[in-house]
């Protein structure tokens, strides 16, 4: 296998881990996936929280009793766990494996809680993951909002990395594989041009029925170009930065799901009476 690709499957692996957790603790809350929670007729939807690369449920053990205080029945899933070489961990297996996963949990919660449809909360991958389940899988009729934390709706460059190898080119088509076998397949799902993007892309990304909220921080060097990436440029869509909530504040990629100004923000997004308004 040819250096230089290798080299850049441990840049890319390298640019996720950064932005990662230093570690994955177990969820501490026990309000978390309490199968036994029937949804309110003020809260009739389910929250599944959907965690991203290289992370898990913990992920929201900061939001987690906000939800639960505010009367949501929360459920979350580790999904896409895959060990490879250089890494291993939830968060890491191709995307359609993912979504699968996924699939079968709002199945399953939607079984036990008797609801018609959840709502989403998910985080980088796991916003992509929900608008993928929504549109490309057909479940839009399951889903009552998304709210997406810096998805990479439209692919990632990975701050440029991505673009050291232009798609088509042999070094491009030699990497791709390296970082799927020894790495990371999500990371290679999420890059702008792939196969996966490509389908999520291809149309409208929204569907009817399904309200769609998009927040990204201004310093995510993750999911780039930020905002760009992200934001879902279609009708009726709420598209904003943390830094428009709270002027001049740093929030990297990975601290967007515990950050008190976009934990508030998610919750007005869930409640159909304060959707599209920004909290301060």
């Amino acid at each position: 296998m040819p250096r230089y690709p290798v080299l850049v499957v441990a840049v890319i692996a390298t640019a996720f881990a950064l932005n990662a957790p230093a570690a994955i603790a177990a969820p501490t809350t026990t309000t978390l996936n309490d199968w036994a929670c029937r949804p309110t007729t003020d809260h009739p939807h389910p929250v599944v929280l959907l965690h991203g690369t290289m992370n898990g449920a913990a992920e929201w053990n900061q939001l987690t009793p906000d939800l639960t205080a505010a009367g949501y029945c929360v459920f979350a899933l580790d999904y896409g766990y895959s060990a490879r070489p250089i890494l291993q961990s939830s968060g890491l297996g191709p995307l359609a494996e993912s979504a699968d996963q996924v699939e079968a949990f709002v199945d399953r919660v939607l079984a036990a809680t008797g609801a018609a449809k959840v709502d989403i909360v998910g985080q980088s991958q796991g916003g992509a993951l929900a608008e993928y389940y929504a549109k490309n899988m057909g479940h839009a009729d399951r889903v009552g909002a998304e709210v997406l934390l810096a998805p990479p709706t439209h692919g990632t460059t990975l701050s440029g990395v991505v673009d050291i190898l232009p798609p088509g080119s042999p070094q491009r088509t030699a990497a791709d594989p390296a970082l799927r076998a020894l790495a990371c397949p999500a990371c290679a799902d999420m890059e702008t041009d792939s196969a996966f993007v490509s389908a999520l892309n291809e149309g409208p990304i929204t569907q009817r029925g399904v309200r769609y909220a998009v927040i990204a921080t201004r310093d995510d060097t993750t999911v780039t170009p930020p905002g760009t990436a992200s934001f879902i440029n279609e009708p009726d869509v709420t598209n904003l930065f943390v830094q428009d909530l709270d002027p001049g504040i740093r929030v990297e990629h990975a601290g967007l799901p515990s950050n008190p100004a976009v934990r508030r923000w998610i919750l007005q997004q869930l409640d159909p009476a304060t959707a599209g308004s920004a909290a301060r």
